[in-house]
């Protein structure tokens, strides 16, 4: 059969079929005792529309689900494949979920949700935190340096401050011109006693590698415990570009930690406080609006196991009023060149695991990140190489974090690993110590870190956007 007449065929079909649509009775007819129906032209045609629509979608869902199957795949080369990666516990990618959800809801909630990042010298000066910090706020929102000390022994350059008056330093760690306060210490494991009068001032760094978003604030909030007592604490607001000053005053008489504070009604760069009585001042969190606020508390020449020494119910007290959402625990360099054999590394693990679970009984909502240490190098052989024993310590630490429910991010592997430190010491990222990074290996560090962390926020997202059965599958194709 010529084509011509194949054609006239079937569209003489399609014309015979339409005109039963047309002509066939709506509510059918009866023949030899059963009833025919034929559907209307109206609703072929929409079923057809239907149809294509629906191949559309599948198609649209089909390359939507090829979309997320590569976003996830990135995420788990980045999450546990790379030098960067991150050991969640049980490789529960879930685990800062709270976190996440609390911080994008920060802005509705009216709240500021803290990053607490705890460490040694290698974290002084606010660095490492500032970038997580600036990470974070661009995220989720929030400004201003956040958690600060009533006086600073070591000054940071994301922000200026100074104290004068009575006051009387209270310490778990440190030298003899700090006092041992029978576990009065707070949330800084460092406390000042204010004996009588003392004033506090604040002002945004000059310092070139100062955050902006660190340099103004709107909010300030001071935790103490008025054991003492009782305390007055007035705030003085300086607005240099109207010309005007404004001050305002709290008053507690009551003993036990309190937290007082104040809203102002724009951004400002300095400011001052005013203390008059006695108490003990934990902290006081100087940010800007909603979001998350990144505290730098670093401890010179600890090993990490000072958190035991902090009273348990005041800790849990004063972190419940500070809306506490991660936890990082940044230590190890401190004891490498003192961990010469595998016992004594056990030992000092065994020791960390146990700060851990105090940390977490005094803070349960928070999830806890411990960051081991930086590669680090000494004379071995009379040429420079990594201390012995750091990588086994790197590993016990790994093994500890996990056990004891936390994460665990490895400064050690996201430097390179075995005598990476050489190299960044020859590369200008660390100092001639060959333990410490400098200013630009600190942003670096900085930066993996926050590229982590977001990385699983971004994981998070994908999670959301998809079903339980989607994700799984997804899942499992990058993973096996």
């Amino acid at each position: 059969m010529k084509a011509s007449r194949t054609l006239a065929f079937f569209a003489s079909v399609i014309l015979l079929l339409m005109l039963m649509c047309l002509l066939f009775p709506s509510d059918g007819i009866t023949l030899g005792g059963r009833h025919f129906y034929f559907p209307s032209l109206h609703r072929v045609l929409v079923r057809e529309k239907v149809r294509q629509m629906d191949e559309l979608l599948v198609k649209a869902e089909e390359r939507d689900l090829s979309n997320a199957r590569d976003s996830i795949g990135d995420c788990y080369h980045l999450l546990f494949e790379s030098q960067t990666r991150v050991w969640l516990p049980n490789d529960d990618i879930s685990y800062f979920d709270h976190f996440f959800e609390r911080a994008e809801n920060a802005r509705q909630d009216r709240k500021v949700i803290r990053i607490l990042h705890y460490g040694d010298s290698q974290i002084e000066q606010d660095r490492i935190s500032c970038q997580l910090r600036e990470r974070m706020q661009l995220t989720f929102g929030g400004g201003g340096p956040g958690l600060l000390p009533l006086r600073q022994p070591i000054p940071t350059f994301s922000f200026t401050q100074n104290a004068s008056g009575s006051l009387i330093g209270q310490s778990t760690y440190g030298d003899s011109s700090f006092h041992r306060a029978k576990g009065n210490y707070g949330p800084m494991l460092r406390s000042w006693r204010v004996a009588g009068q003392a004033t506090m001032q604040l002002r945004a760094s000059t310092n070139k590698s100062a955050s902006p978003l660190a340099g103004s604030f709107s909010n300030i909030r001071v935790v103490f415990n008025n054991r003492p007592g009782p305390l007055n604490v007035t705030i003085t607001n300086r607005q240099p570009s109207e010309g005007s000053t404004t001050s305002s005053s709290h008053s507690v008489t009551e003993s036990g930690i309190h937290l007082v504070g104040w809203q102002m009604d724009s951004l400002t760069s300095q400011a001052s406080l005013t203390f008059s009585g006695s108490a003990d001042v934990y902290g006081i969190m100087v940010d800007d609006s909603y979001g998350v606020a990144v505290d730098n508390i670093s401890m010179r020449g600890v090993s990490g196991h000072q958190f035991t020494m902090v009273n348990a119910d005041q800790l849990a007290e004063a972190y419940k009023l500070m809306d506490i959402g991660i936890i990082i625990m940044q230590f190890g360099g401190n004891s490498v060149p003192y961990l010469s054999t595998e016992k004594a590394i056990d030992h000092y693990c065994e020791g960390m695991g146990k700060q851990i679970d105090f940390v977490r009984q005094a803070c349960p909502d928070a999830a806890i990140l411990f960051i081991g240490p930086s590669d680090m190098s000494t004379k071995v052989g009379g040429q420079l190489a990594t201390y012995p024993k750091l990588p086994y310590l790197v590993e016990q630490l790994r093994l500890m974090a996990n056990a004891h429910g936390a994460a665990y991010w490895s400064i050690y592997d996201a430097m390179g690993g075995k005598s990476s430190m050489i190299s960044w010491v020859r590369n200008g990222y660390a100092g001639s110590d060959y333990i410490h990074f400098t200013l630009k290996g600190a942003h670096i560090m900085g930066d993996y870190l926050s590229d982590m962390l977001l990385k699983v926020y971004d994981l998070y997202k994908i999670r959301k956007q998809l079903t339980t059965e989607q994700f799984t599958q997804l899942w499992k194709d990058v993973t096996q």
